[in-house]
């Protein structure tokens, strides 16, 4: 029977895969984001994965200093698209870490480009127990990853662990006064002290 069963857990997979991947490229979505956001709109943007704009973008990148010297983490990186503009248009070298695999598939996908598969590694993780070294990045990002996480103070923890001294942080969330059920988030607004 553990046979027959690896097929269809195989096409579940692939299943998973394709309709995470459908969401992400959905004409449509991107189309209704493009309208909203008007010259706010991000290019390098998947949506509905984060709301980020191309402030919040530019925001970062000048936080960050991203060169081709420079080695960043992107913190719940999603399909990679804040990963590729830090290596293509900087050269930085960059570490994704998203906890959903079909995140990271797609990332991977995307990432096909020789400068780019070069200068970027995708791999799914908690952003909480990264499995890095100790001080072993130039600064980290993260949009729109944070007000996920269930124990905020213990990603930030490991975000402080994996930086150099005097590195830098950036990135964007949002605070909830109270606990949301439909995104399965905690209540926080306690980030400037957890910082």
């Amino acid at each position: 029977i553990v046979g027959r069963l690896r097929p269809l857990e195989k096409a579940m997979d692939e299943d998973a895969y394709q309709a995470y991947r459908s969401v992400v490229e959905s004409p449509a979505l991107r189309s209704i984001w493009k309208t909203v956001y008007g010259a706010r709109f991000w290019t390098g943007v998947d949506p509905p994965w984060t709301l980020a704009t191309v402030d919040d973008v530019q925001f970062a990148t000048e936080r960050l200093s991203p060169q081709k010297t420079r080695r960043l983490v992107d913190l719940g990186c999603g399909s990679g698209a804040l990963a590729r503009h830090l290596a293509r248009d900087f050269g930085a070298l960059i570490e994704g870490l998203d906890a959903n695999p079909n995140a990271i598939r797609l990332a991977q996908e995307r990432n096909g480009d020789p400068y780019l598969s070069s200068r970027i590694s995708f791999r799914a993780g908690d952003i909480g127990t990264t499995g890095f070294p100790d001080s072993a990045f130039d600064g980290a990002a993260s949009l729109d990853v944070l007000l996920f996480v269930a124990d905020k103070a213990k990603v930030l923890r490991e975000i402080a662990r994996i930086l150099k001294p005097d590195a830098r942080f950036a990135g964007t969330t949002f605070e909830l006064g109270t606990p949301s059920a439909a995104l399965a988030a905690p209540a926080f607004i306690d980030y400037p002290s957890a910082f």
